[in-house]
Order: C-alpha cells, then structure tokens, then sequence
C-alpha cells in the first residue's frame, strides 16, 4: 500500500467514523432505540463501487475502524460491538450484491446501488439482532426484527442513493484521482 492510498484511506475512516458518530448524535428519526439510516455506509459503498486500487479489504478496514472510531467519539463502546458485527455482514453481503448486478463496459453498474445499500441494510440489522441476543441471552429482541428490516430497507435505499450520486456528481477527475491511489 502506499502512502497516498493509507492516508486517503484514514480519511475515509474518519469521514464514516464521523458521519456515524453524528447520526448517533442526532435526534431519533422515529421513537425507537436503535434505528438509524446508517450513513456511515456511504462510505463503504464508495469504496466497493469506486474500483480502481480499492479493493474489498479496503471496505472491510473502513467498516471495521469507524465502528470503533464512532463509539470512541460517542463515548459507547458496546455500539461498536453492535456496529462491528453488523458492518462485516453488511460489508459481505454488499460486495455479494455487487457482483451478481450487471456490468457496464467492464464497471459496476451504479443503477443497482439503492439495492446493493438495501443487502447492505438487512445484513447490517442481522448482524445486530443476532448480538443482541447473544449479549442479552434472549431470543425475545427478536420481536424487533419486523420493525428493523422496515427501517433496513428504507435506510439502505437511502444511502445507495447517496452513494450513487457521489458517484455520478462528483467530477470525473476526482473519482479518478481516488480510484488511482
């Protein structure tokens, strides 16, 4: 790795670490613990569908540290185990939608982010009601999957959005810049 891709690569830590940490901050969108839309996913959507040098190790490290750069910032240390476990599956699950989508001229098609986000999502949620039943000893938080994988869906379509538009609005030079690195 060189120089230039570790420290664009921090800088994307940082940028997912912060953007979790703010949503975690901000008032709740609905009257429930726990639902989020789960910005810090733009980043790693970013990554997976910028190509180039990024591979799908470089995802993994950011949704990985920004869990635990987001817990030190919001003083929760058990969110990042949460967060940890819920971001390799959803990590996992967004590069498998990723590949089974259709290429265009030898890249990824960004017309199928909304649902890559969406894979994205669901895993996420699974990943955090099977923590919690392990932490908890319980397998009654189950009862909260309904109203979690609703919040996935609308959540992940939200941030494949966004990402997709990063994409497409960012100048070209730029994405090239990064994908170089």
């Amino acid at each position: 790795m060189t120089v230039k891709k570790i420290t664009l690569l921090a800088v994307f830590i940082c940028f997912a670490g912060a953007l979790s940490a703010l949503e975690t901050l901000l008032p709740p969108i609905v009257p429930i613990a726990g639902i989020r839309v789960g910005l810090g996913n733009i980043v790693t959507l970013f990554i997976l569908y910028a190509g180039g040098q990024w591979k799908i190790y470089d995802a993994y490290i950011v949704a990985v540290l920004r869990c635990f750069l987001a817990a030190l910032i919001t003083g929760s240390l058990i969110s990042a185990v949460y967060g940890l476990v819920g971001g390799v599956l959803a990590c996992t699950a967004m590069l498998a939608a990723k590949t089974l989508f259709p290429k265009d001229s030898g890249k990824c098609d960004t017309r199928f982010l909304p649902f890559t986000g969406v894979c994205g999502a669901i895993f996420h949620i699974a990943g955090q009601m099977l923590t919690a039943v392990f932490l908890y000893g319980s397998k009654y938080v189950l009862a909260y999957t309904p109203v979690f994988l609703a919040s996935a869906i609308i959540g992940g379509a939200f941030t494949g959005i966004c990402t997709m538009l990063l994409l497409k609005k960012l100048p070209k030079k730029l994405i090239e810049h990064i994908r170089n690195k």
